[in-house]
């Protein structure tokens, strides 16, 4: 989580190899989803007696019960969880169509569907921010204004997965090729979030990020791209 929003807090961080899982790791995994045969993944959070799977369920939770609560606050939840629902989750889905295309034609037509899919969150950023009765809510670059929330922590993973695995798959940059010149709002969202300390901090290094992208998603590699399958 983002260590400007409160104290920092001592935690352990443990990696698990997914082809060698722990049998202590297979069996908090299943206590938390409730059953021992599906599929165990990371991350798992371990607080306190709770358990949490799921990246954006252990983001949501860490800022509800760690620190002040700021970055995910009472009154804005339901606008938070619905924008991330209907309009950031499908931006993700239209990225890894585009990503795992397996044709030149297939390709062209996953990246129109991408593009029509960021001009709509730019259409939806930022929007009644004027009728706000939040005065810290009506400035900054954030989808909280000046506070640095938990669509940004969620977001910002991906954000950088865009800008790291495009270029080299597909052969185009994402903020000059990909995001719609009118984006405006949104290019300005994309700079702030990947520009915080924070979520540079906690990046992926670029060739973890490839690799991955390389052993699970891609299949074809677009004409004039520098990338290796």
């Amino acid at each position: 989580m983002d260590r400007s929003a409160g104290k920092e807090h001592p935690f352990e961080h443990r990696l698990i190899d997914l082809s060698a899982k722990p049998p202590e790791f297979l069996r908090a995994y299943a206590l938390a989803v409730g059953n021992d045969r599906m599929n165990a993944k990371v991350p798992l959070l371990e607080h306190g007696d709770n358990l949490v799977v799921e990246s954006d369920l252990v983001t949501k939770y860490v800022a509800q019960h760690v620190g002040e609560g700021g970055m995910y606050p009472y009154d804005a939840r339901d606008e938070m969880d619905s924008f991330l629902e209907e309009t950031w989750y499908p931006v993700v889905d239209r990225y890894y169509d585009y990503l795992c295309a397996s044709s030149r034609k297939g390709a062209d037509a996953a990246r129109k569907k991408f593009c029509v899919s960021l001009r709509m969150l730019n259409d939806e950023l930022f929007i009644g921010r004027d009728d706000s009765s939040f005065e810290h809510f009506k400035n900054g670059d954030f989808f909280l204004g000046e506070q640095f929330s938990v669509v940004e922590c969620i977001a910002g993973p991906w954000l950088q997965r865009f800008l790291v695995t495009l270029p080299y798959f597909r052969g185009v940059d994402f903020m000059t090729e990909i995001l719609p010149e009118e984006c405006t709002r949104l290019e300005k969202w994309v700079r702030a979030v990947t520009a915080r300390q924070s979520v540079m901090e906690s990046a992926c290094s670029d060739d973890e990020i490839l690799a991955a992208a390389r052993k699970y998603y891609v299949s074809y590699l677009s004409p004039g791209a520098p990338g290796v399958l």
